[in-house]
């Protein structure tokens, strides 16, 4: 304990002068009086209550000297050494990934996480706090607080995104935000490696929390269903990423009705692919295993089951050698008339040439060649591609394109192929079908003669006729601009147990998919449509690292007693002096009195 302003201990100087005052204070002189009858009577006063008047003597004194030390104390402001956190300013980094749902004695690692920073934040006194929560993007949300309860509350508020968690990016925002030297960051998540620290321009000292135990988990890691002969099959791949045997079932069901029930037993640390021989048709499945393990969240899967098209429908005039790549790949191809294709389009994938932008008005999917009318430019720049699953064994990089149309796409088209900034090929939806755009002229390029172009075509053709009432796999809170019909802007989002979630106009606002993984049902303009949010890969396991620190020797006192003062010290002391103030006050009136 120490004292801010000990100057102010000269003040006991009067508390000495109080007392020499006191000792040599009037003495009482021996008078000669006529009559004792006013005495009598205040000595029968005196033995009514002769503690108050005992005490009357001495009393007076020590509430004076109680007044003037608590005077001087507040004036001095004393203080203490306490335990307290390195830092200034402290950037909390939170884990919002699937993984830190994983339990362990009952409690999930996200909320172990929130316990610890609001145990952090108790130990503050009057730092700043900055929170950031890390998912595919980071957000922060809390900037420089001090206030110990609105950070707490907010740290409470804070809820699982179920994404991949980005620390790096998490980190560079972190470093924007720290002004000063001696700002600390603490990271909680449960994987954290030293490999995944950015080299960062400031050293700034980072702590990391990795929270969690290796626990045991079953893992299904895929689910799907298919049609063959009339029949709908299916297929479970199961991961036992777990020291031991397990034991359990794997289970099918439809809303609430049981399809598929089966035990399974899996070897430690292995894979195991289960066949489902037969199930009756439904809109979809959702699959279950009952392995009591530390993470629920990658125990169930959903499909949805959708009969995909047939045929393709060829319109007006289309270049062969697309017509022939795609009958060599087992595509029936259908001619039709560029006048009445509409009403004999039915079933099927539309394949066309030339057709203007605005005329893709149709309910079935596209494959449009050379659609656009801007004038072509010859090529200056090498292909690009993206990694996209149409680009599987396809090199199309090598493909020589002599011009394309210099165009900016509708924003629900994806460029998967461009020469600099002109795309090429684009991939995406269409008034809530899905499409396919080459932006160049077929014969203007080698492509038919490229051993990939064949590939191209299948696995274009199986993407546009696969599933088209299944809006897609999303990833959790994955924002995409959907295209709708003018009949469909306006999409309400429901879960599986019919429960409302929130509504999108579409002509307004991009989609964003919920955060929970599983499945949703999309309701618009009496039609109905599902989509399934998934796990990423990479948040299938709970594999949990050891905490480390980075840069604690730029602390300036790194792990020592930090002088702290208590801001209110000196006011308690005032008030006390005024509270014994009145009591001495009390006490003088009494003793006038008698």
């Amino acid at each position: 304990m120490g004292l801010m302003n000990p100057i102010y201990l000269l003040l006991s100087i009067f508390i000495v002068a109080v007392i020499v005052f006191y000792l040599f204070r009037k003495q009482y002189q021996n008078k000669v009086i006529p009559s004792n009858l006013f005495w009598e009577q205040v000595m029968n006063e005196w033995q009514a209550s002769p503690w108050i008047d005992k005490l009357q003597k001495n009393l007076l004194l020590l509430l004076q000297l109680v007044i003037l030390f608590c005077l001087m104390l507040a004036l001095a402001k004393p203080y203490w050494l306490v335990k307290a956190i390195e830092g200034d300013h402290f950037i909390f980094i939170v884990d919002t990934s699937a993984s830190m749902s994983a339990t362990d004695k009952g409690i999930t690692r996200f909320e172990q996480a929130k316990q610890e920073i609001n145990a952090m934040v108790d130990k503050l006194n009057g730092q700043d706090v900055t929170i950031i929560t890390a998912g595919k993007d980071p957000i922060v949300s809390l900037k420089k607080e001090t206030s110990k309860s609105v950070t707490k509350s907010r740290v409470n508020k804070i809820r699982l995104s179920y994404q991949t968690s980005n620390i790096e990016k998490a980190l560079r925002l972190a470093e924007s935000l720290s002004k000063n030297n001696n700002t600390t960051i603490h990271i909680f998540s449960d994987n954290v490696k030293k490999q995944d620290i950015p080299n960062m321009k400031k050293s700034i000292p980072i702590q990391v929390h990795n929270i969690g135990h290796i626990g045991f988990n079953v893992s299904l890691q895929s689910f799907g269903v298919a049609e063959r002969n009339g029949k709908v099959m299916g297929i479970a791949i199961i991961e036992n990423q777990s020291g031991k045997k397990q034991s359990f079932h794997l289970k099918v069901r439809f809303e609430k009705e049981e399809l598929f029930d089966k035990e399974v037993d899996i070897k430690a640390h292995s894979q195991q692919i289960v066949q489902i021989p037969s199930l009756p048709k439904k809109d979809y499945y959702t699959a279950t295993i009952t392995a009591n393990d530390d993470y629920e969240i990658d125990n169930e899967r959903t499909t949805v089951f959708s009969r995909s098209y047939n045929n393709m429908y060829a319109i007006g005039d289309v270049n062969p050698f697309i017509i022939k790549g795609f009958e060599t790949v087992g595509v029936n191809v259908i001619q039709l008339s560029e006048k009445n294709w509409d009403k004999e389009a039915k079933d099927g994938v539309i394949l066309t040439e030339k057709l203007p932008m605005e005329k893709w008005h149709t309910s079935l999917p596209l494959f449009v060649v050379n659609p656009y009318k801007e004038k072509h430019v010859n090529l200056q720049k090498s292909i690009e591609t993206k990694n996209d699953p149409l680009f599987q064994y396809v090199d199309f990089a090598k493909t020589y394109i002599k011009s394309a149309a210099e165009i900016n796409p509708p924003k629900t088209m994806e460029i998967i192929a461009r020469s600099g900034e002109i795309p090429l090929i684009e991939k995406g939806e269409l008034n809530g079908e899905r499409a396919i755009a080459i932006n160049f002229q077929i014969e203007n390029s080698d492509w038919p003669l490229q051993p990939g172009f064949p590939i191209f075509l299948y696995q274009s053709f199986h993407w546009l006729s696969e599933q088209h009432d299944f809006q897609g796999f999303f990833q959790p809170g994955e924002r995409k601009w959907v295209s709708a019909d003018s009949k469909s802007q306006s999409w309400k989002v429901f879960d599986a147990n019919g429960d409302f979630i929130r509504s999108y106009q579409l002509q307004k606002e991009s989609f964003t998919a919920p955060s929970k993984p599983g499945l949703y049902q999309i309701i618009s303009d009496n039609k109905s449509k599902y989509l399934t949010v998934v796990l990423d890969d990479s948040e299938q396991s709970i594999e949990v690292s050891s905490s480390f620190e980075i840069n604690q020797e730029k602390l300036k006192a790194s792990k020592q007693n930090h002088v702290q003062t208590i801001s209110d010290t000196w006011y308690w002391f005032a008030v006390a002096a005024f509270l014994i103030l009145l009591i001495e006050w009390e006490v003088y009136r009494r003793g006038i009195r008698r």
